[in-house]
């Protein structure tokens, strides 16, 4: 199933014209992160994946991020998700065994806009760790992404509205309560295809930085229709 083939999209409520300030933040810091790894465009393109103009479009800040996309540009960059949206330069905590959220900083905890989607930052950074948590708000999707893969696992939990999830061959529709648990090799994508936000909690198995650069082989890749 191509794009033009996909479930016809509810409309959603206009939304303000112009790039996010947000959107343009990731994108610097995308830009940022890549020259201090000495990597020209193409390079991390190539090790994520992704076609240059795309990347180009996102360090412009002209491009929403989808969550694969996010996943694996900061995969190829050897960082988590939370290094390119958490804009804080804040110190960071004594490291522990754990790490706590607590409902009445939720108003506090950071937030970053990309494009249709919004991104909260969820503390699970320790020595050792393996897991990515995110919180994400999806709004109503324009163009629903192409199915990717890249290494790893997902686990989605939707706290409020409706969120269409395709996994290979298999549309999913997953409401309130609901659940999915798979593996990031299995071509996937997500949308919003109704007029309401769409809230998840999002975890991903963590890609280990490495302490001389990119030393693995481009483990993300679109997948053609």
């Amino acid at each position: 199933m191509t794009n033009s083939d996909a479930p016809a999209i509810a409309p959603g409520p206009a939304r303000e014209s112009g790039f996010s300030p947000s959107l343009q933040e990731v994108g610097e810091r995308v830009r940022q992160r890549r020259r201090e790894r000495g990597l020209s465009l193409r390079e991390l393109a190539g090790h994520a994946g992704l076609s240059s103009s795309f990347l180009s479009l996102v360090e412009r800040g002209e491009c929403s991020l989808s969550l694969t996309s996010l996943f694996a540009i900061s995969a190829a960059l050897s960082i988590t998700p939370a290094d390119l949206l958490d804009s804080s330069h804040t110190a960071e905590p004594a490291p522990q065994e754990f790490a706590l959220w607590r409902a009445a900083a939720a108003a506090a905890r950071p937030t970053m806009s990309v494009g249709e989607r919004e991104y909260y930052r969820l503390p699970t950074a320790f020595d050792g760790q393996e897991l990515d948590a995110l919180y994400v708000r999806i709004h109503p999707t324009s163009t629903i992404a192409p199915l990717a893969t890249h290494e790893g696992e997902e686990f989605a939990y939707v706290v409020r509205g409706s969120m269409w999830l395709r996994l290979r061959d298999h549309e999913l529709v997953l409401g309130e309560g609901d659940g999915v648990h798979f593996s990031s090799g299995t071509p996937h994508t997500i949308a919003n295809l109704t007029s309401e936000p769409v809230d998840a909690i999002w975890v991903s198995t963590h890609s280990a930085p490495h302490e001389h650069g990119l030393d693995v082989s481009p483990t993300t890749r679109t997948v053609k229709p």
